[in-house]
């Protein structure tokens, strides 16, 4: 581990379990059920947001047993660092949202900003336009933000695992972890 920055190791070497892994598979059973029952019969076009809904979106569709079609869509605001910028795209879906229910799948809603850039997007063109979140921060700035279906909601810290990220490590962890309150950003 001599190339992984000695900062992303001491931070989860002092981070703190949120929610455990098994705690996270029960939130997805249980909002898989609930997108079933909503979607079974509509055909829906599933977008993941990359690369943090990569891992959600993953577990998820496995559990959604009827007709769907997979895409994604890649936008970035973070870059790997703990504070978000200019929402940038990358990559739009090579399916069209054209008048399809499009269930956008993401790991995390902050601040909102991201989600909401998505769902103005696809609602130009979509019949309807669905959304799910592993993770919803309590943070004053998404109470506005409706969000179909939320898995989990969590407090406002600095979270990674389940697709978030710490400094592009960490998202490949099964369980979601806080930094300690008192680290400083290196960044």
């Amino acid at each position: 581990m001599s190339d992984v920055p000695s900062e992303v190791l001491s931070a989860h070497a002092e981070a703190e379990l949120v929610v455990s892994a098994s705690d996270v598979a029960h939130a997805i059973d249980q909002t898989s059920v609930s997108i079933t029952q909503a979607l079974k019969h509509l055909n829906p076009l599933v977008l993941c947001v990359m690369h943090g809904g990569l891992p959600y979106c993953g577990r998820l569709i496995g559990r959604l047993h009827f007709p769907l079609q997979l895409g994604y869509v890649h936008v970035v605001r973070y870059r790997d660092s703990t504070r978000g910028g200019e929402l940038e795209w990358l990559a739009k879906p090579r399916q069209a949202v054209t008048g399809r229910h499009v269930l956008i799948v993401d790991d995390v809603l902050d601040e909102g900003h991201t989600l909401q850039a998505l769902l103005d997007w696809a609602s130009k063109g979509a019949e309807r336009v669905w959304s799910t979140v592993l993770v919803r921060k309590d943070v004053d700035a998404n109470k506005t933000l409706d969000v179909d279906f939320v898995a989990l909601e969590c407090p406002d810290r600095y979270l990674y695992g389940c697709g978030m990220d710490y400094h592009g490590y960490w998202r490949n962890l099964p369980a979601i972890y806080a930094l300690p309150s008192g680290l400083k950003d290196p960044t």
